[in-house]
């Protein structure tokens, strides 16, 4: 390809297309001042070949008009005769006043005389006087040109003057082109093979000749040289960026590769764009099951809750923001793993005029461990250490919860205050450890009895617990069919650990929201005065707080 373009660029090149022009003005010129140098040589050749026959016969004038005034046929046929021998004349003829031929040249024939037509053939028309008296007309001398002749020598004429333009024409042209290719054009080709040659960056700069030091060649070689000075120190300068660059992006590439934690990149898709090993590690996934990711929806893949991580991608292209959260990864075995996820949203170059392409950038952190101690130490804080059950404080929380649920979507929650008969005397005959094999096992009846595992069964402290139960009012018969289960397993014996059973009872107060309160306190203040009550009328049983609804 190269060849090719150096090729038409022989055609293209300065000098050459100098020398077409030039060749084409000075043809178009030559032919121009040939064709004028033709029809002016022309035209000097007729007058010139006049002239001729002019001064032959004012040459002969006195002669001829002697021969005519005496009548000398003889003088008269040697001076015509003399006359035609000349290569331009076609007819000499001497005519008398009266319009005789008094002399002809012999080799005309007469009636060629008939054949000349005066208006084509250039002739000579002399008047002859008398020679001794000037006023008189003896007769006249008529020499009739010979027309091929003529136009012969017209033509020859024409011709040599117009190769004489042409040669000159030619000879201004080679001038002209000589000195333009020696002074223009041969500089700049010479400038432009050098430049095209030069290698970029180095220290080669072009030579001024001295004929040109000071013309507009020597100023165009001068700029090239700060041309090519610039472009060294630009080409020196990027390659110091270059390699400034390559080592930053070797060590962006290292901390990528060997960072803590997870980097991934995604398309709009949800496409796996890239990814750094250790987001392989946290998933727990290889690195080939990585690779397949690049075709398949990798929130839909890795996370276990995708709806939330769409969520938080949304909510960083609404904000423009980065936003994080603690996300569960797709379960694999019996251990939850979780990662804390900073997810940013990023628009990259526009696909079309309404569209950009989207970039969604991910880095996360292994938080399982922590988020285990985390749940360990909130199941610690949240429930009771022997029974497993939930503690006081968070049995008050979630009872408020159903409350708020029941305030806003009008529904009904009941409460039952329980307190075990006869726990103490097993306690104080027995020991602490069959008084805690006891409350362990009344719990899990407890749980058990109950109808969803969204229902509340808490300890309150002691022997005292609590049953909240969600959607069951006073007329519910739900809430007889729990209270009745709770009473029989609770009243069942129960084994101790070296076989001995033991038997509790359990008094149960009820109370219900909205019916009785929809305060916390309150509510459950009558569902243990209840309670009390119960203790008091004989035990085993359960009733509801005043007044009664049942």
């Amino acid at each position: 390809m190269n060849d090719t373009k150096r090729g038409f660029g022989v055609f293209a090149g300065l000098q050459t297309r100098l020398l077409l022009i030039i060749i084409l003005g000075a043809v178009i010129f030559s032919i121009t001042a040939g064709l004028f140098a033709y029809h002016l040589g022309e035209k000097r050749g007729i007058s010139t070949s006049q002239a001729t026959l002019t001064d032959l016969a004012q040459a002969v004038e006195k002669t001829v008009a002697i021969g005519a005034f005496a009548s000398d046929s003889v003088l008269l046929a040697e001076v015509v005769n003399g006359l035609a021998r000349n290569s331009l004349v076609a007819l000499v003829q001497v005519e008398s006043a009266d319009g005789d031929i008094l002399a002809q040249n012999p080799q005309a024939e007469p009636r060629a005389l008939n054949n000349l037509d005066t208006t084509r053939n250039t002739y000579v028309k002399q008047v002859l006087y008398s020679p001794f008296d000037e006023q008189e007309i003896v007769g006249f001398l008529l020499i009739y040109a010979h027309q091929d002749q003529i136009a012969k020598v017209a033509k020859q004429e024409a011709l040599t003057l117009a190769w004489m333009m042409v040669g000159q024409t030619a000879l201004v042209a080679i001038l002209i082109y000589a000195v333009v290719a020696a002074l223009v054009s041969r500089p700049i080709t010479r400038l432009a093979e050098q430049l095209r040659i030069m290698s970029p960056g180095t220290s080669e700069r072009l030579e001024t000749p001295s004929l040109h030091r000071g013309d507009e060649i020597g100023i165009l070689i001068n700029s090239a040289n700060e041309l090519l000075d610039s472009n060294t120190i630009a080409l020196s300068r990027e390659r110091e960026l270059r390699h400034e660059i390559e080592l930053m992006e070797s060590q962006y590439r290292q901390i990528f590769d060997s960072s803590s934690a997870g980097i991934f990149v995604l398309d709009q898709n949800g496409l796996l764009i890239n990814s750094n090993p250790t987001v392989s590690k946290v998933v727990g996934m290889s690195l080939s099951g990585m690779q397949q990711l690049k075709h398949d929806n990798f929130i839909e893949r890795v996370f276990g809750q995708p709806d939330k991580v769409r969520a938080m991608v949304q909510e960083s292209i609404r904000t423009g923001e980065t936003v994080s959260g603690d996300l569960e990864l797709v379960q694999k075995g019996d251990v939850r793993r979780w990662v804390h996820c900073l997810i940013s949203v990023h628009a990259g170059p526009s696909v079309t005029d309404t569209l950009r392409a989207i970039t969604t950038e991910g880095v996360m952190y292994d938080i399982t461990e922590r988020k285990s101690v985390e749940t360990a130490v909130r199941y610690q804080a949240d429930h009771d250490a022997l029974t497993g059950l939930n503690n006081r404080a968070s049995s008050h929380a979630i009872i408020e919860r159903f409350l708020e649920e029941c305030r806003t979507n009008a529904t009904a929650v009941s409460v039952m205050c329980i307190d075990l008969d006869g726990f103490k005397q097993i306690n104080d005959r027995y020991g602490h450890e069959a008084g805690d094999k006891v409350l362990i096992e009344c719990a899990l009846r407890m749980k058990n009895a109950v109808r969803r595992s969204t229902d509340l069964v808490g300890r309150l402290g002691g022997d005292e617990f609590v049953v909240a139960l969600r959607d069951i009012g006073p007329s519910d018969d739900a809430l007889t069919i729990v209270a009745d289960a709770i009473m029989a397993a609770v009243c069942a014996p129960i084994v101790l650990k070296d076989g001995t059973k033991v038997q509790v009872g359990a008094s149960i107060g009820i109370a219900c929201a909205p019916i009785h309160s929809l305060d916390r306190v309150t509510l459950l203040d009558m569902a243990d005065a209840s309670m009390y009550k119960v203790k008091r009328t004989g035990k085993n049983t359960y009733a509801m707080a005043y007044p009664k609804i049942l």
